[in-house]
């Protein structure tokens, strides 16, 4: 894949995506959820492989799915399906029995 041409826009640096490429990266955000971890006080963390552990026995009937943690207690989830990504969030609150898992949609002014 050939890189993108940088370009100056009065004094920021920019590049063009193509069109095809833009809505193709669009339609790959609409299967990603944004979720945080709300945690009491006295609990200990979960780290990533056992969250993910976890979830697994939640979302047996699911296709592929993969989870990035965002750091503060955040994580983006990207699913395979726009169905999956439906099931999941017809659930608001996940309980971990440590703490609870809460799915929002990606924004593009989410800044955890």
């Amino acid at each position: 894949m050939e890189l993108p041409q940088l370009c100056a826009k009065g004094r920021r640096i920019a590049i063009t995506i193509p069109e095809d490429e833009y809505h193709a990266g669009v339609e790959t955000c609409k299967r990603n959820l944004h979720d945080r971890i709300i945690w009491p006080k006295d609990a200990t963390l979960l780290r990533v492989d056992v969250l993910c552990t976890k979830l697994s026995t939640f979302w047996k009937p699911l296709r592929k799915w993969g989870i990035t943690s965002l750091d503060k207690n955040f994580y983006e989830f990207s699913f395979s399906s726009l169905d999956d990504v439906r099931s999941v969030r017809a659930i608001i609150f996940w309980n971990l029995s440590h703490g609870y898992l809460k799915l929002f949609a990606r924004s593009w002014y989410f800044n955890p």
